[in-house]
C-alpha cells in the first residue's frame, strides 16, 4: 500500500493531520499511524475481511462486523451504494467514513467518548465510487443505553439520565456538532468505579459539524430525537413512564438549566410527537 503526502480527493479535515493519506490500485483514504504495517496490508482486502466475519449488520446500505487485524479486534463498516444514482452522488461528494472521522475527532476535542477511528477508505473503479469503509475500535465491554435501559428508567434514575444526556447534548451543540440520530441505541454507557456512569456517542453517520454553535432549530431536532427514543423504548418494553408531554418538559427544562437555551415550544413538541408516532421502514 503506497502512501502519498497529499489527499487528491480533498477528504481530509482540519484535524486529520495525525492521519496518513494512502492509495493503491483501487483503495484510497486516510489511515491512522497506530495501525501496524501488517494490519494495513490485511486491510487492502476489506470485503474478504467482512466475508470472514460474523456480521452485525448486512443491508442494502451497510455491511458491518468485527474483524481481526494483526491480533487486534476492530469494527469494519462498509457503506454500499444502493443504486446507480447513489453511486454517482457519492462519486463526487465527501463520503460518510470521512464525515465520521471528522466528527469523531471533534467529539474527542470536547471530551466526549466515541469509538476511535483508524481508517476511512474509498474503493473506486475508474471515477465511480463503488463502496467506502470505516475502520474503528471494537467495543467489547461498553454497553449501549438500549442494552441497559431498564436501569436508566424510574423516577430517580431518570433524573440522572436527564442530567447526563443534557450535558452531552449541550456540549456537542455548543461545539457546532449535530448528531442527527441520537437515539437510545446510539448512546454508550460507560460505568465508573463508584457505580456512576458517563455517556458517549455511537453511529456518527448522520452527524454534521458546523463552524459555530448550533441554532435552536438544529438543537431541537436532536433533542426531539432523544426524547422520542426514550419514550418509545419505555413503550416497547411495557415500562411505566410519564406521558410524552411531561417527558418533553423534563428533557427541555434540563437542557435549559444546563445551557440557558429554552427549546420548549411548538417546534420541539411537534417534532417529538411526529418521531414518536411514525412507522419506521424495515
Amino acid at each position: 500500500m503506497s502512501s502519498q503526502k497529499t489527499n487528491n480527493e480533498d477528504h481530509s479535515s482540519d484535524k486529520s493531520s495525525d492521519f496518513r493519506f494512502f492509495k493503491n490500485s483501487s483503495l484510497q483514504g486516510l489511515v491512522s499511524p497506530k495501525l501496524s504495517a501488517q494490519a494495513l496490508e490485511s486491510l487492502q482486502g476489506p470485503d474478504v475481511l467482512l466475508e470472514e466475519s460474523e456480521l452485525e449488520k448486512d443491508s442494502r446500505s451497510t455491511t458491518a462486523g468485527a474483524i481481526e487485524l494483526d491480533g487486534h479486534t476492530y469494527f469494519l463498516k462498509r457503506y454500499n451504494n444502493k443504486d446507480f444514482k447513489r453511486t454517482l452522488k457519492n462519486s463526487v461528494r465527501q463520503t460518510r467514513p470521512f464525515k465520521v472521522l471528522k466528527t469523531a475527532q471533534a467529539l474527542k476535542d470536547v471530551g466526549i467518548f466515541t469509538p476511535e477511528v483508524y481508517a476511512a477508505l474509498n474503493y473506486r473503479r475508474g471515477l465511480l465510487l463503488k463502496s467506502s469503509y470505516l475502520l474503528s475500535a471494537f467495543l467489547d465491554s461498553a454497553k449501549t443505553a438500549n442494552q441497559v435501559f431498564e436501569k436508566l428508567v424510574g423516577k430517580e434514575n431518570l433524573e440522572i439520565f436527564l442530567n447526563k444526556s443534557g450535558e452531552i447534548l449541550v456540549k456537542i451543540h455548543d461545539a457546532g456538532i449535530m448528531h442527527g440520530d441520537i437515539k437510545i441505541s446510539n448512546i454508550i454507557v460507560k460505568p465508573n468505579a463508584d457505580k456512576s456512569y458517563d455517556l458517549g456517542l455511537l453511529d456518527l453517520d448522520s452527524t454534521h459539524c458546523y463552524n459555530e454553535a448550533l441554532p435552536e432549530k438544529r438543537r431541537s431536532r436532536d433533542l426531539a430525537r432523544l426524547i422520542s427514543s426514550y419514550f418509545l423504548s419505555c413503550k416497547h418494553r411495557d415500562l411505566e413512564t410519564t406521558t410524552l408531554d411531561v417527558l418533553i418538559e423534563s428533557f427541555a427544562a434540563k437542557y435549559c438549566d444546563i445551557s440557558g437555551i429554552d427549546l420548549r415550544g411548538d417546534r420541539l413538541t411537534q417534532r417529538t410527537e411526529y418521531l414518536s408516532s411514525r412507522v419506521r421502514k424495515k
